[in-house]
This record gives C-alpha cells, sequence and structure tokens, in this order.
C-alpha cells in the first residue's frame, strides 16, 4: 500500500519549505509515499521554491487558481496516486513517524479515518491566541485515547493531520468548496455517516506553527459565522455544541448574557480588551494570561453570535413575503 501526502498552501513559502524538509526525513520507505503540494494561487515565488528543492520521494508541486483549503485538497486527492491520501496544513513540523503511522493503520484496518496528534509548535510567537490553540485544539490530544474512544471526533473532527481511502474521498465527491470555513465539519459528518470509523493515532504527531494574533481570531469568529449558519442549513439534523444547533437549547442567565454580549459586541471589547492586552503584554505571568484567555475566548463568542443573529435577520428579510413588507409601510 502506498499513502499520499497531500499540503495545500497558500503565500507562505518559508513555511511550507520548511514543513516539506521535515516530511523528506520521514521514517518511512521512500517508494511507499509520494508528496503532492497544491499552491493554491500563491503570489510568493511558492511554487517556483518548492519546484527547487530536491526530493528522496516522489513530489508534485500543483498550481491552481485559488480555490481555499477545501479546493486545495481536492485538487490534491484527485491527482494522488496513493490508495491512501494523509493531509497536512502547509505550517507543521511533523515528527519522524507520522507517515508510517498513518499508513501502518490503514494496513491494519479497513474502513477507516485516522486521525494524528496536534499539538502547538514551541516555534510558535507567544500570545493569547496561541493559548487558545493549546486550550481547545491541543488540550483535545494531550491526554492518551484508546483507539475505541473516538467519538469526539464526530464533533471536532479536523483534518490536518488526518487520512482515508481515496476511494472513499471519491465516493463522498471530497470537500464541499462552498465552504471556505468548516469544511471539516461538513466533510466529517457525511463521511461518519457512511459507517466510517475514526481512528485516534497518537503517536502521528505534528507540532503546527501558529502566529495568529488575537485580532485574527476575532475576525475569524465572524467568518466562521456565516459557514455555521450554512453547516445548519445543509445538516439541520446536526446538535453540536459551540454550534448554531445548540443555541436553541441555550437557557438561564449565561444565556442572557451571551445574547446581550452579542448585540453589544463593541462594548464587549472596550470592557474586556484592556484584559486581554494585559494578558498579551505579561503573558508568562500565569494570572494575567488566564484571565487575558478567557477573556478573549468570551469576544469570540461574542462577535461570533453577533454575526449569526445579524446573517439569520438579513436572511429572514430576504425570505419575508412582498405583501407583508408592504402592509408594514407607512
Amino acid at each position: 500500500m502506498r499513502i499520499s501526502v497531500v499540503v495545500p498552501t497558500y503565500n507562505r513559502r518559508a513555511i511550507v519549505t520548511r514543513t516539506l524538509e521535515r516530511l523528506f526525513a520521514q521514517d518511512c520507505p521512500r517508494d511507499s509515499f509520494e508528496i503532492l503540494v497544491v499552491v493554491d494561487g500563491s503570489t510568493d515565488g511558492s511554487a517556483e521554491a518548492l519546484g527547487r528543492m530536491r526530493a528522496p520521494c516522489a513530489l508534485r508541486v500543483l498550481e491552481q487558481e485559488n480555490r481555499g483549503l477545501a479546493g486545495a485538497r481536492n485538487t490534491g486527492f484527485r491527482a494522488a496516486q496513493g490508495e491512501v491520501v494523509l493531509f497536512l496544513d502547509d505550517d507543521m513540523r511533523c515528527e519522524l513517524g507520522l507517515v508510517a503511522a498513518h499508513l501502518t493503520a490503514h494496513c491494519q484496518e479497513e474502513g477507516i479515518a485516522s486521525f494524528g496528534a496536534l499539538f502547538l509548535s514551541p516555534e510558535s510567537p507567544p500570545s493569547l491566541a496561541a493559548e487558545c490553540f493549546k486550550r481547545e485544539i491541543g488540550a483535545a490530544h494531550l491526554s492518551p485515547r484508546e483507539a475505541e474512544d473516538t467519538t469526539w471526533l464526530r464533533e471536532d473532527c479536523v483534518f490536518s493531520n488526518a487520512s482515508l481511502r481515496r476511494e472513499t474521498l471519491l465516493s463522498l465527491g471530497g470537500f464541499d468548496e462552498s465552504f471556505r470555513m468548516r469544511e471539516d465539519l461538513e466533510f466529517g459528518q457525511r463521511l461518519f455517516a457512511t459507517g466510517v470509523r475514526p481512528v485516534y493515532l497518537p503517536n502521528a504527531i505534528a507540532h503546527q506553527y501558529y502566529a495568529k494574533t488575537a485580532a485574527d481570531l476575532i475576525r475569524d469568529s465572524e467568518a466562521f459565522a456565516e459557514a455555521d449558519l450554512n453547516l445548519a442549513r445543509k445538516h439541520p439534523q446536526l446538535r453540536l455544541p459551540a454550534q448554531v444547533s445548540s443555541l436553541a437549547d441555550e437557557s438561564g442567565w449565561k444565556a442572557r448574557v451571551r445574547e446581550w454580549a452579542a448585540r453589544h459586541p463593541a462594548l464587549v471589547d472596550n470592557l474586556l480588551g484592556p484584559l486581554c492586552a494585559a494578558g498579551e503584554r505579561w503573558i508568562g505571568v500565569a494570572a494575567l494570561r488566564n484571565v487575558g484567555v478567557r477573556a478573549l475566548q468570551f469576544r469570540r463568542r461574542a462577535h461570533w453570535l453577533h454575526a449569526v443573529r445579524r446573517l439569520e435577520a438579513h436572511s429572514y428579510a430576504q425570505a419575508e413575503p412582498e405583501e407583508a413588507k408592504k402592509e408594514r409601510e407607512p
């Protein structure tokens, strides 16, 4: 069995070349894997730099117009020649046994999707955003998990260090390219509905270089709102924590506080922004760092819910019958 490693990239020449150097050193027979880098509309010379790299294994660089992560992954797996496809992000420092761990898992068992561990790279600049990554994504991988205890992946599947059979990808049509965010979660719902079982690989370890800022995370939270609404429309049966589907089940004073914050995100920023600034400035002080992270997480949720409610109101206005609109006119 052979495995194809698909690495999408966009305007991160220095980072993706470093990721590939680590992949070249994998403890895996060189004829058992290939690497496909999909340059998704980059304008920073990534394709030229990658073309100059000397690889000990098969390496292909595919260029395309910018179509987002889903489109880049689709291009990669469709061009793959291996029976198994491993998706990696372009900012990962992979431990030397990562590719072999994924390949071994599929050699031993069919009908699985293998998910490796994701941790924060120590090379990442210290920040509240990096702390959020550690506590939200990295925390899910800290405790060793048995292969049978993987239900958490059904709700929080991330295809940044994950592999599955190419024939499965083809049968499902790949990732939905209408999603510029949440493409992982959307694909995971269709994948697991077919009976594919998620398997956690604690020895397939990738360390992600994370350079986002608190402002980046807040902007992302508003962008995620549109994707989350699209996810709720496409899969109305889903009931996932922290998703649009869970809002109807929330009650009590916490829900009322969140709704108030969603109506006044600028005021929330003014109130909690100084706590974030203090945590950022004194990131090495545990108490201030913890307060800053909690404040940032609340601000992100407020901006996300504000965007959700705004988009819901816009959709309702668009769908409102013309007769009702005329009745309200003076």
